[in-house]
């Protein structure tokens, strides 16, 4: 970061992008990339941590954070977020003098949010100052789904009002429409004491991976009735996503990776927050934007929306309808048509079903071996072996092989209980 003053007197800011920088964290993500896949390799117990895709995804936001030009226009937009706020500060972005390796801001003459003592100097309220950069941090992640995905201390300025500067905007975090709802979801189930909507999301992140749903109900209404019975001002946000991370890691779930950097975002908030304010509690923010999210889920004007959403996509498929079914058709005549079955449970019955009639066959084989031994046995003349009658002979060679089975089929049935 330098100092700077354009032509006309402004002083700016300038974020240069270090010479060779990226050359040496390619490098690096190199190596984190190939002990990310000899770790999946030979330990499979962290396969469904899925390390390469956390290497990956790591790989993407560094790079994102590298890209100067990409973090002026997220300044613009968080600008464009918070220019109707009176109590946030988003500096100016000069993007005629940007690129990918510098970027001009204006320089925002504050204090440092380490800076405690001079906070304390100054005469501003610190726990004001907390409470409404976790709003705003709130706001960003719930309301506008865009927000800055490092809100340590050292990434705001305070101004006189108790007015406070968001700067180093460059690690941003994205949330659909679709994840707010399923993060809007999780918090009213927990406030709620209701289990149904948080089993219900983690069987959306599960997909199509088979979990053991009643084991998974049991884990979630345990994690619910031990925050329920805790008076708000107690929760902390931090120990329940860990307590819900970890639910997430014992079911083999993948976590969504947009939600790595919420979670990281929110965990730094609160533990910035109680710096200032010691009886801080982000979960006595979080529950009014959680409110008014449900709320404006269900206003008219957003479920006129959804309904006219929902009505166009059934129009366009019912338009779609007969294009398909003549293609279908088109398909089945030429011998194209093909259907995919996966009957894992089935296949399954069937191998067990396979086993259990060849026990039945031997079993059968060896019952008439005994019987027919036992019969040939009764002969005692004929042929003779050094003195011993031939039939004697084949009937102790029928026991032999009737003991021999019996063996084998017990040990056979003994092995598969195990399994």
């Amino acid at each position: 970061m330098h100092r700077a003053r354009l032509r006309d007197g402004r002083e700016v800011v300038l974020k240069v992008r270090r010479p060779g920088i990226e050359a040496k964290i390619e490098a690096d993500l190199r190596l984190l990339a190939h002990l990310a896949r000899i770790i999946e390799s030979e330990v499979p117990e962290t396969r469904r941590y899925q390390p390469t895709r956390v290497v990956e995804e790591f790989r993407r936001s560094l790079m994102r954070e590298l890209d100067l030009a990409l973090e002026a226009r997220n300044i613009e937009r968080f600008g464009r977020n918070f220019r109707d706020d009176p109590h946030i500060l988003i500096p100016q972005v000069y993007m005629s003098w940007t690129s990918d390796l510098m970027n001009v801001q204006e320089h925002i003459d504050g204090i440092s949010g380490e800076d405690h003592a001079a906070i304390a100097r100054a005469g501003l309220d610190a726990k004001l100052l907390a409470h409404r950069g976790a709003e705003a941090v709130l706001k960003m992640i719930l309301v506008d789904g865009f927000f800055q995905a490092d809100p340590h201390p050292g990434n705001v300025i305070y101004l006189p009002g108790n007015r406070l500067a968001m700067i180093d905007l460059g690690m941003a975090g994205r949330l659909s429409t679709m994840r707010r709802n399923q993060v809007v979801e999780l918090l009213s189930g927990i406030a709620g004491r209701d289990h149904e909507p948080i089993l219900e999301v983690l069987l959306d992140w599960a997909g199509e991976d088979v979990v053991e749903e009643e084991r998974l109900a049991a884990d979630v209404d345990e994690l619910v009735t031990d925050f329920a019975d805790l008076p708000l001002k107690d929760i902390r946000v931090g120990d329940l996503i860990g307590r819900l991370t970890a639910i997430v890691r014992e079911h083999g779930i993948v976590l969504p990776s947009d939600l790595t950097l919420m979670f990281k975002a929110l965990i730094t908030l609160e533990g910035s927050a109680r710096k200032y304010d010691p009886d801080f509690r982000l979960a006595d923010r979080l529950k009014p934007f959680v409110d008014r999210a449900i709320a404006a889920r269900f206003a008219p004007s957003e479920m006129g929306r959804r309904g006219g959403a929902g009505l166009g996509q059934f129009l366009g498929l019912l338009g779609s309808m007969p294009r398909d079914l003549a293609r279908l058709l088109k398909d089945a005549r030429r011998g194209r048509l093909r259907i995919d079955l996966d009957l894992k449970r089935l296949d399954h019955f069937g191998r067990m079903l396979d086993r259990t009639i060849d026990r039945i066959s031997i079993a059968i084989m060896t019952a008439s071996v005994v019987i027919g031994s036992s019969i040939v046995m009764t002969v005692t003349s004929g042929p003779q072996w050094f003195g011993i009658p031939m039939f004697t002979l084949l009937g102790s060679l029928g026991y032999l092989m009737a003991f021999v089975n019996s063996v084998w089929i017990i040990f056979s049935i003994w092995r598969s209980r195990r399994d």
